[in-house]
């Protein structure tokens, strides 16, 4: 009887796949050299007056090695997907860069302001027009540096980023305005965050999660490189980020203004496993009331009464889930002569620099016996990483009569010698090198024996990371369904990877697998008895043929299938 389903579930697709395939497909956009035309453009020219979306089947696929410009604000209001030509290797991801207006010399605010999901893959973005001007530290261009890439306009959408470098803003990479419902950022880069000479150190962030509660956040398998402020703010929120999963990251020369990852509410479950920080707390912590001003929202208090200086932060309650396990972190040499010096400079109020507490006594309390080792300090060598930004750590600390700020926000005595290693994208893409030694202890401390931190500087460690059933099905959140339920595959059409989502009201033996038209079952993706909750796992496709898939849960009793379509 279920055979008899499946074929005639299966001839139902394929009496659409016609439409369905031709009704999807590709748009080539030429990079700007070729016509002389700005990528906004070619979204204006999809876009109706009344707003819809001439071409509602449309994916833009830029280019490998193109390099693209973009003059104006983006503002979608259908579905807005970018991806890279895969079929051209060996040559570079497609560059977008904000290009400067003609009469102002500033580039677009951002590059898109978000009224429906965005998607972006194996895509390069700058907020800054680079060629030419690396080489002179040119900061005429600098000095008109806009405040973000991505930012949201109304509530409940959704961001993906996969396997794209983000670069030069003097704000935040990423910021919400309007409550998003969902963030996926994986195998990315965020490098280069915040310009003293357009703003302040309180700017200079990786995600700027502004507007209150987030349903899922996810931030895996990424590196950070050079931020001021914070990697994520979610500080003084009036919503919950219900499940947060902060894994497999490399971070590296964060000042950590007003913390590292400041949390704000949250909601269900936290997971913060497997990361490596180096140098990630680089300016320290004392007793400075301009930095502690935003350390409030844990509510703790150091020796002298002030908001006490964490690493991470967040909101107490009893009521969410953590997990923070297999946490490492470096002061490199560099950082350590730092410490040591400006504790007995000349600086404004000079108590002793200190490395921080990673976790605040309420996320101790929360995860018990781990807390002792949810951060380890180690030794370990990156091979190719930016100095330190120790001119701008010491400039902040010298006084005013000085020339320096005085440990205020005050950036009139900044000069651009006091800038942070700022790198070109050229850099960030061929020459930037987090990969530590295999000799090293980290490389197998991880989780299920996997290296420390992004496990894209380890490619063989990450295939078997992602072809590990335990660590590709993940949990979204904290609640637990009240009904079975598989839902539509996201992206969708897709190339070459799609996440599958499926909910548990109970745990259970689960087999979900993946059908082509003919019905041959070509792909398991879970096999195990899995946990109760909403479930996430990724599908990659690309050692199919492009075409219709037929996707199947059956979970105990229950059993569903759906649809998806692979377009290479």
């Amino acid at each position: 009887m279920r055979k008899a389903h499946m074929l005639v579930g299966l001839l139902v697709v394929l009496s659409l796949l016609p439409a369905l395939v031709y009704g999807q497909h590709d748009v080539r956009v030429p990079p700007y050299i070729v016509n002389s035309t700005f990528l906004n453009n070619y979204i204006v020219g999809d876009t109706l007056a009344n707003g819809a979306r001439r071409d509602s089947a449309a994916v833009y696929v830029l280019q490998r090695g193109g390099t693209y410009l973009s003059q104006a604000v983006i503002t979608n209001g259908y579905p807005l997907n970018f991806k890279t030509h895969d079929t051209t290797a060996g040559i570079s991801y497609p560059i977008i860069y904000l290009y400067p207006n003609a009469t102002t010399l500033n580039p677009p605010g951002q590059f898109i302001t978000m009224r429906a999901n965005v998607s972006m893959k194996k895509i390069i973005l700058s907020g800054y027009f680079e060629p030419g001007n690396y080489a002179l530290k040119d900061t005429s261009y600098l000095n008109h540096l806009q405040g973000a890439l991505f930012n949201t306009n109304i509530a409940g959408l959704t961001l993906t980023l996969d396997s794209c470098i983000l670069t030069n803003t003097n704000g935040n990479h990423v910021r919400t305005d309007q409550p998003p419902k969902k963030l996926q950022i994986t195998n990315c880069k965020f490098v280069d965050m915040g310009f003293l000479g357009r703003s302040n150190l309180g700017a200079g962030k990786a995600i700027d999660v502004r507007a209150g509660s987030v349903d899922s956040f996810i931030v895996v398998n990424n590196t950070f490189v050079n931020w001021q402020d914070r990697i994520i703010r979610h500080f003084s929120s009036t919503a919950n980020i219900q499940y947060l999963r902060f894994e497999h990251n490399t971070c590296v020369n964060g000042m950590s203004y007003h913390g590292m990852l400041s949390l704000g509410r949250t909601g269900k479950r936290v997971i913060m496993n497997n990361n490596l920080f180096y140098d990630g707390f680089a300016l320290g912590a004392d007793s400075d009331a301009v930095r502690q001003a935003e350390f409030t929202d844990s509510g703790e208090k150091d020796a002298f009464g002030f908001a006490r200086m964490t690493w991470v932060l967040s909101v107490p309650n009893d009521s969410t889930a953590w997990t923070v396990k297999n946490n490492y972190h470096v002061v490199s040499p560099t950082g350590k002569a730092f410490f040591d010096s400006a504790s007995v400079w000349p600086i404004v109020a000079n108590p002793p620099l200190t490395e921080g507490s990673p976790l605040t006594y309420h996320i101790n309390s929360r995860i018990g016996a781990d807390s002792t080792t949810a951060f380890k300090k180690v030794t370990t060598t990156l091979p190719n990483i930016p100095k330190l930004m120790v001119a701008m750590m010491k400039w902040y600390r010298t006084p005013k009569a000085s020339l320096g700020s005085g440990k205020t926000k005050e950036t009139t005595n900044w000069k651009p010698e006091f800038d942070f290693d700022r790198r070109s994208i050229e850099y960030y893409r061929d020459t930037l090198n987090c990969a530590y030694s295999t000799a090293d202890p980290i490389y197998s401390a991880g989780s299920g024996g996997y290296p420390i931190g992004d496990l894209n500087w380890f490619p063989a460690r990450y295939t078997a990371w992602k072809a590990d059933p335990v660590s590709d099905v993940q949990p979204v959140g904290g609640e637990v369904p009240v009904a079975f339920s598989l839902e539509q595959n996201y992206p969708n059409p897709f190339n070459p990877s799609t996440t599958i989502r499926f909910d548990l009201p109970n745990a259970s033996p689960v087999r979900l697998s993946v059908f082509d038209v003919l019905g041959r079952e070509v792909s398991v993706l879970v096999n195990d008895q899995i946990a109760a909750g909403v479930h996430e796992v990724s599908f990659d496709a690309k050692q199919f043929a492009s075409g219709m898939y037929v996707y199947r849960l059956q979970a105990g009793n229950f059993v569903q299938t759906r649809k998806m379509l692979f377009l290479k």
